[in-house]
C-alpha cells in the first residue's frame, strides 16, 4: 500500500468523528462543516491509502478493516496533537514548573522571601529547587537539568552569566560559654581550634579561606573537625559543641548574642560576598522563568 500524499490533520478529524457517529451528516454538523467537506476529507484518505475506509451498512456508515487501523493510530496522533497544544499553551503562560538549583544560604533564607513575593505581586508559580552546593548549581545548569541556578560564587566560565542580587558576610562563630566565644584571636590560637566548617565546594568555605589568604593566613594549618553540607548543620555542630563554626551571617541571624557569639581574628578584615542569580548564555528560557528573572533583578536593584 503506497501513500499518494500527506494526510492533514483535517482529514483524520473527520475519519474519527465519521467512525463515532456512524454517519456524515452527524460528524458534519459536530465538526461545524458541510457534509461535502466531509465525504472530501474522507474520499482523500481513500484515495492516498486505495482503500476503502468505510462501508455502508443500511443507514449508518463502518470501518472497514483498513479503516479501523487507520482510525486506531488517528485517534493517537490527534490525542498527541492536543497534548502538544496544550504544552504549547502552558510554555506560553506562568503555568509550568521552573527547575532551579540553588546552594545552601540562598535556598534557605533568600529564595523563600523571593518567591514569596513573586506570588504575591505577580502571580502564582510553581517552583522546583534542587539544594547543593554552589559547584554542584553550577553543573546542574551547564548540563541542563535547569534553567536557574542561585549561588554564593562567581566562576569564570563563558557558558554562564552572573547576575548580582545580594550580599551576606562570611562569620566565625562560636556556642556562649567557649574561651574564644565573643573574643578577637591572634592566628595561632585559632589555627589549632576545632572548626566546623562547609564541604568543599560551597561558597561560604571558598570566600572563608580567600579571606584567610588575603589577611596572610594559610587555610590548610586550619584544625577542621567536622564537615556538613549545609549551614544549619554546621549552626547546629556549633552550639552542640562540636566547634567553632564559619557560616554566612544570614544563618546565624537571630541567634547572635544569644546562643551564638562571633570569634574574630586578629589581621583579618570582614568577609563579605555576593550571591549570583545564573543562567546558561544563550539559553532561551521559558516565560516563566524569565519573569522570575526580571523580578529577581528587580527586586535586587531596590
Amino acid at each position: 500500500m503506497i501513500f499518494s500524499h500527506t494526510m492533514d490533520i483535517r482529514q483524520l478529524e473527520s475519519l474519527c468523528k465519521v467512525a463515532e457517529l456512524g454517519s456524515f451528516s452527524l460528524a458534519a454538523e459536530a465538526l461545524f462543516l458541510t457534509q461535502p467537506t466531509v465525504s472530501a476529507h474522507i474520499n482523500s484518505l481513500e484515495r492516498a491509502l486505495g482503500a476503502k475506509l468505510f462501508d455502508r451498512m443500511g443507514r449508518k456508515v463502518v470501518l472497514t478493516p483498513t479503516g479501523e487501523v487507520l482510525y486506531r493510530y488517528a485517534r493517537q496522533i490527534l490525542a498527541l496533537r492536543e497534548e502538544a497544544l496544550n504544552a504549547l499553551q502552558d510554555l506560553s503562560s506562568l503555568t509550568g514548573e521552573v527547575l532551579t538549583a540553588s546552594s545552601t544560604i540562598p535556598g534557605e533564607y533568600l529564595l523563600p522571601r523571593l518567591l514569596a513575593a513573586f506570588n504575591r505581586k505577580v502571580s502564582p508559580l510553581k517552583v522546583k529547587v534542587t539544594i547543593t552546593d554552589s559547584e554542584g548549581v553550577l553543573n546542574l545548569l551547564l548540563r541542563g537539568d535547569v534553567e536557574l541556578g542561585f549561588v554564593g560564587m562567581k566562576q569564570d566560565e563563558d557558558r554562564l552569566e552572573f547576575f548580582p542580587i545580594y550580599h551576606d558576610s562570611v562569620i566565625i562563630v562560636a556556642p556562649r560559654g567557649h574561651p574564644l566565644a565573643g573574643k578577637e584571636v591572634p592566628w595561632e590560637d585559632f589555627k589549632s581550634t576545632p572548626l566546623v566548617m562547609r564541604e568543599r565546594g560551597s561558597g561560604t568555605r571558598r570566600a572563608f579561606e580567600r579571606g584567610l589568604k588575603e589577611a596572610g593566613y594559610n587555610p590548610s594549618r586550619l584544625t577542621v573537625g567536622a564537615e556538613f553540607g549545609s549551614s544549619a548543620a554546621v549552626k547546629e555542630a556549633v552550639k552542640a559543641g562540636l566547634g567553632v563554626g564559619v557560616i554566612s551571617d544570614l544563618a546565624a541571624k537571630g541567634e547572635l548574642g544569644r546562643d551564638l557569639m562571633e570569634v574574630k581574628v586578629k589581621g583579618m578584615k570582614p568577609i563579605s560576598r555576593t550571591f549570583y542569580l545564573v543562567k546558561r548564555r544563550g539559553k532561551t528560557l521559558t516565560p516563566a522563568a524569565s519573569r522570575l528573572v526580571d523580578f529577581t533583578l528587580s527586586e535586587a536593584a531596590q
